[in-house]
């Protein structure tokens, strides 16, 4: 008999669920979920690395643009758009992940630096730090049919979640301390309707998960060693409520699956800063390469590449760093192209079976046990996402049951 929300009375879950993890004896699958590719730009090389995060090694190298920078990955893994930054080429290429073939070439704003792709897959957002402007790219027709103006030399964006806004930082400065601000554009008018001054030469964003808060990387300057600082706003507000300070030259920021940590690039310390969200405090400090920059989090959560671009006025062969976020230690140094920028990695198909946190098509007793963990608040969520099976954040005794249901009967195809 499969275990059900009326099969067992509200406060008889826990203890049943326990009696069902007790007796269950499941074998362990050896299988592994396929791993995506991560997308490496690099800056004086005109080329994208391509990686295989489940080998940790470098695939092939896609010629793109001159002086690619910034890279995203749409939502549905099919296409990596790469910034080429350089004044003579002013452009986004298309790139089909199935093949790795670069197949359309799109003009936008003078010196593009960042792109972020909506929730919807629809458009790309590219920041123009050359023009103070942030182009709208319609992905359907692959031309651009929006330009929004925002704040001075707009660097790094970031969506959220829900595709409501894009947050923009604007690093007014790069190249010496300057006070910034974040530009919020609603995505339905391509409208700014907010600007939240933060910390001095703001440079990377990331939305949490849950969409209710915006972290901002203040760089300091990219010429001038000096403090890091992250800025914590509120997404309800678009008030600051905290500020972090990091390494020196804080650059990028990347948030892990569940929101529970947030991991930022420290330029000028060879570093990089693990936070904790909940307390908003720097938990660890991972040491990595020369002059690490763009950073990316594989989608179970498992691995953070980094980029190492190398200091910026020399031009040389950089490296990927890969940190296991359980032992926050660097697992693997990958070799890549000259002056490597940022990282954005393709996502996985999202899971359909609850408590599968492999997906291997099982779910075992040790799953089943992690997900107990997760809903008693002993471990976090990024411990195995697709317990949350309705992605509100928690766990509840209700997406357990449905994932010992899974564990009885095995997961549909």
């Amino acid at each position: 008999m499969l275990l059900n929300e009326s099969s067992v009375e509200p406060s008889r879950r826990l203890p049943a669920l326990y009696c069902v993890v007790g007796v269950m004896l499941l074998a362990l699958s050896a299988a592994a979920a396929a791993q995506p590719y991560a997308y490496v730009t690099n800056k004086h090389s005109d080329n994208a690395s391509v990686i295989d995060t489940a080998t940790h090694t470098v695939v092939t190298a896609v010629t793109v643009g001159a002086s690619p920078s910034g890279v995203a990955v749409s939502p549905d893994g099919s296409l990596a758009l790469v910034v080429n930054a350089s004044d003579q080429a002013d452009s986004v290429t298309l790139i089909d992940t199935g093949t790795n073939s670069p197949f359309d070439t799109i003009h936008v704003g003078k010196t593009p630096l960042g792109v972020a792709v909506t929730p919807d897959g629809l458009f790309a957002y590219v920041t123009n730090t050359g023009a103070n402007t942030v182009s709208v790219i319609d992905l359907t027709m692959n031309m651009v049919v929006a330009t929004v103006p925002v704040g001075a030399s707009p660097s790094g964006l970031a969506m959220a979640p829900n595709g409501r806004f894009a947050y923009v930082a604007n690093s007014v400065n790069l190249n010496s301390p300057a006070s910034g601000s974040v530009s919020v554009i609603d995505l339905g008018t391509n409208k700014v309707t907010a600007t939240i001054p933060v910390g001095n030469s703001p440079l990377g964003v990331a939305v949490t998960p849950n969409g209710k808060f915006v972290y901002v990387t203040n760089s300091y300057s990219l010429d001038v060693a000096g403090p890091g600082t992250v800025s914590v706003i509120d997404a309800g507000t678009n008030g600051v409520i905290d500020t972090i300070r990091v390494g020196n030259n804080a650059l990028d920021i990347a948030i892990t699956p569940g929101g529970g940590f947030a991991y930022v690039t420290n330029f000028n310390s060879n570093s990089v800063s693990i936070i904790d969200t909940g307390t908003n405090t720097v938990v660890d400090t991972v040491t990595v390469g020369s002059g690490p920059l763009g950073i990316a989090i594989t989608p179970d959560g498992r691995f953070a590449y980094v980029a190492n671009r190398q200091p910026f006025n020399v031009t040389a062969p950089g490296t990927v760093s890969v940190i296991d976020t359980g032992s926050h230690t660097v697992v693997a140094t990958i070799p890549v192209g000259d002056n490597p920028t940022f990282v954005a990695i393709a996502p996985n198909p999202t899971p359909t079976c609850t408590g599968d946190c492999n997906g291997d098509g099982m779910v075992t007793i040790d799953e089943l046990l992690t997900g107990v963990e997760i809903a008693l608040g002993e471990r976090p969520l990024d411990a195995c996402l697709v317990f949350d099976a309705d992605r509100d954040g928690t766990v509840t005794i209700d997406e357990i049951l449905a994932a010992a249901n899974n564990a009885l009967t095995g997961c549909s195809s």
